[in-house]
């Protein structure tokens, strides 16, 4: 019997508004703000071992956009991070020790008032979290051909119009973006430019490129401050790499040696092409198999490891 078959014998629980409910009953109004204007904030984190991990770096992120955009948490919440413990634990029983999860909490700005049709006198955020599992399989193809990265014609949105501080649920950019690469060349992700110019990140993660011996990353106040990102800035800089915030061109990216993603879920993960030009001679590179190791050996579990002994027992 395939080990992901005890991932489906009881069904997933989400949070809504205070609730603990069937998550396939997790549902919003046509009315509120989050489906109408996209006026979402949110986070995604995974379990490591089933257990939530990086918490607190997430909801300090969550918090700094709820400020930015005045989308107040409802008064009665109650502790989230307690809330994020139960569906977790929720939904982790009986689960495959070979399976994690991602785990989303969203915050919406609340209702529209005017669209209701008189069934609320007064609008209130919409808080939600859910779990799913993790794209284990997709990530072990990753690990071993690399990502393929392209730049499309689509521009980040200017930080003039929307911070790139702030996480959030409007995403159109990137769903034409995406749609965009993919019918150019199947199989590849997007890698936005500014309207400068210079590389920004992808729909699911921030780029790190290594040459000439340094560790290059976009600068933060062009792109979302990554937790993943910052998280590797310190394993590098403890192994005596320094890493640069900079501005970097898509001519940066074809000189370098080697390229990898940070994400909160993923975590590393590495990157074979760019505008289908070859980045490095082997999948990982050095540098990038030594930030992954170290990882790994932070967490008790081989990142690239866990994908491809969910893809192998997956297929069998």
């Amino acid at each position: 019997m395939s080990s992901t078959s005890s991932s489906s014998q009881t069904s997933p629980v989400a949070y809504l508004n205070g609730e603990f409910i069937p998550f396939y009953e997790a549902k919003l109004p046509v009315y509120d703000l989050g489906i109408m204007q996209g006026a979402t904030i949110t986070e995604r984190m995974r379990t490591v071992r089933h257990q939530p991990y990086m918490v607190s770096e997430h909801l300090d992120r969550l918090k700094r956009s709820l400020q930015a955009t005045g989308i107040h948490m409802p008064q009665d919440s109650g502790p989230i991070e307690e809330a994020i413990a139960d569906v977790v634990r929720r939904n982790t029983e009986g689960l495959d020790h070979t399976i994690d999860l991602s785990v989303v909490i969203f915050v919406t700005a609340g209702q529209g008032i005017g669209d209701s049709n008189g069934l609320i006198a007064k609008s209130r955020a919409s808080v939600c979290i859910y779990t799913a599992p993790l794209p284990l399989k997709t990530w072990a193809g990753w690990h071993q051909h690399g990502l393929h990265l392209l730049v499309p014609e689509i521009r980040q949105i200017p930080e003039e119009s929307l911070s790139p501080q702030i996480k959030h649920r409007s995403r159109l950019h990137w769903f034409l973006a995406d749609q965009q690469v993919q019918a150019a060349t199947p199989g590849t992700m997007a890698l936005l430019l500014n309207t400068s110019g210079y590389v920004t990140e992808t729909s699911s993660g921030n780029l790190f490129i290594i040459r000439d011996q340094q560790l290059f990353t976009p600068r933060q106040s062009t792109t979302l401050p990554g937790i993943a990102q910052n998280h590797v800035i310190t394993l590098a800089e403890k192994q005596g790499w320094s890493v640069l915030q900079a501005d970097i061109t898509v001519e940066d990216l074809l000189a370098a040696d080697e390229a990898f993603l940070t994400s909160s879920t993923y975590c590393i993960a590495p990157v074979s092409h760019i505008q289908g030009h070859r980045i490095g001679s082997s999948v990982p590179g050095r540098v990038t198999k030594m930030l992954l190791d170290i990882w790994s050996a932070e967490l008790g579990l081989s990142i690239p490891g866990q994908a491809r002994e969910f893809a192998i027992h997956s297929e069998s």
